[in-house]
């Protein structure tokens, strides 16, 4: 006869006095046998005293406030996974956070059901996805451990800190920035450097599924689920097991594909379409957007519960204009890499290095590729010049700023300037939206919806 499998025993630690009862209570109906302390001090005792299975604490108490609880725990009991829960999050306990191998990172006012799936998933995980991670080799160069990612200015180095302290651990990744900012490029290198290096990175482009289709595309579906469902198909979700699933422009999702992606997010599971059983997965998440997304949740267009599931560590990328020492190092990195054999255009003349450094880029690095791309193929010699340049960078460097324009709100300067790209791109390909799309690497729906934004109608530009 088998023998009962011992009860889990769980430490929670925090100050608050009706949320550790509460917590405690909680718990308990749920089967598991919980000690409450609280303060750090009191806690690294109980620890030295006693066996524990987990370990949660609040991050904000007294013999935590400096991380002391987790540093000292990850130290002296580094197979005791931990998760943290916290009112006041804040970016650099996040990295310390995730740095020091915390299993789960949960904010206040945590709903039961949350917290029971975070509790079971992190016991039933295997002791290598508790152990600290590994802490990067600093004799390399930063810059050197990421090659995809070109730029040495001060703000970059910033963004690199965070992507190499956050690499080799679990924690999710939200990354926002402007289009065409490279969100991308960041959590291919966030993957590259991790655990998960060696399974799928799987792009799932949040503006390319209808939502009709969201659940069959990402969770996949059984024959016979719906019309034209002929035979059993894998969602995107389920072939980055093991690896990264990276959601592109994630502001984008209507709020039921929202409620419907929380669920996986929170139980790392869910259902196909058409099929009764639970597939699981071990799955990091990583998503971009060029929304604020904190704004769109005080709009209530998204999930305030996704966004800080999501968002355990938020990574804000810069615009090209805020690191324009970048640009010619960028520009010489895609002239290199966009000639096929020997090179054809060697460099730039010093006129269209100064162009470049005082153009605003309302495109960003996207951009910038496109318009290196276009001068290797129209510059008839080998160092770019100043005819090789399209009309609204020669526009932008030919005249000066007027008081009336340094006058105007820098948000209102941006729209004015995505407002002439997106009429630059409709002018050159007569109102042809895809062509117009593609060339600004956007899905077509992506320029619908900026070109609604920004109150263009392509018609106008038709021949």
């Amino acid at each position: 006869m088998n023998s009962p499998r011992p009860t889990k025993r769980i430490l929670i630690a925090d100050d608050e006095p009706l949320y550790l009862r509460t917590t405690g209570q909680l718990l308990r109906r749920a089967g598991y046998e919980c000690v409450c302390v609280a303060d750090g001090d009191a806690a690294l005792e109980m620890l030295r005293s006693e066996p524990f299975d987990l370990i949660l604490s609040d991050l904000n108490m007294p013999g935590n406030l400096k991380l002391e609880l987790l540093q000292q725990g990850r130290s002296e009991w580094p197979d005791i996974p931990l998760i943290v829960i916290t009112g006041v999050p804040s970016l650099p306990t996040a990295i310390e956070s995730v740095r020091l191998g915390i299993a789960d990172y949960l904010l206040k006012p945590v709903k039961y059901e949350d917290l029971l799936s975070s509790v079971e998933k992190v016991l039933s995980r295997s002791k290598k996805t508790c152990r600290p991670s590994s802490i990067p080799d600093h004799g390399a160069d930063l810059f050197d451990r990421y090659p995809a990612i070109i730029g040495r200015s001060a703000v970059m180095k910033e963004v690199l800190e965070i992507v190499d302290r956050v690499a080799g651990t679990d924690a999710n990744v939200l990354i926002s920035g402007e289009s065409g900012t490279g969100k991308e490029v960041i959590a291919r290198a966030i993957h590259d450097q991790s655990h998960r290096q060696e399974h799928t990175f799987q792009v799932i482009d949040c503006t390319a599924i209808p939502e009709s289709l969201f659940e069959s595309v990402v969770f996949g579906h059984a024959r016979g689920a719906f019309t034209g469902a002929i035979k059993d198909q894998e969602g995107l979700l389920s072939r980055s097991h093991l690896g990264t699933a990276f959601f592109d422009e994630l502001g984008e999702l209507p709020l039921d594909s929202q409620a419907k992606l929380l669920r996986a997010v929170q139980e790392q599971a869910f259902t196909p379409v058409g099929k009764n059983e639970l597939r699981h997965v071990d799955t990091r998440f990583i998503c971009a957007t060029n929304r604020d997304l904190q704004q769109e949740v005080d709009a209530g267009r998204f999930r305030q519960d996704l966004f800080y599931r999501l968002g355990v560590i938020h990574l804000e990328l810069p615009p090209l204009r805020e690191r324009k020492e970048d640009v010619l190092l960028l520009a010489r990195h895609f002239l290199q890499h966009l000639q096929s054999g020997a090179p054809r255009v060697t460099g730039f003349s010093d006129e269209v290095a100064e162009a470049f450094r005082t153009y605003h880029w309302p495109g960003n690095i996207r951009e910038l590729r496109n318009v290196i791309e276009r001068v290797v193929a129209l510059s008839r010699t080998e160092t770019v010049d100043r005819s090789d340049l399209p009309r609204q960078i020669l526009e932008n460097h030919s005249r000066s700023p007027s008081p009336a324009t340094t006058e105007i709100s820098r948000e209102q300067a941006l729209d004015n300037a995505d407002q002439d790209y997106l009429r630059a791109l409709l002018k050159k390909h007569r109102g042809n939206v895809s062509k117009a799309a593609q060339q600004a690497g956007l899905s077509r729906q992506g320029m619908h919806k900026l070109l609604s934004r920004h109150g263009l109608d392509a018609a106008d530009f038709r021949a």
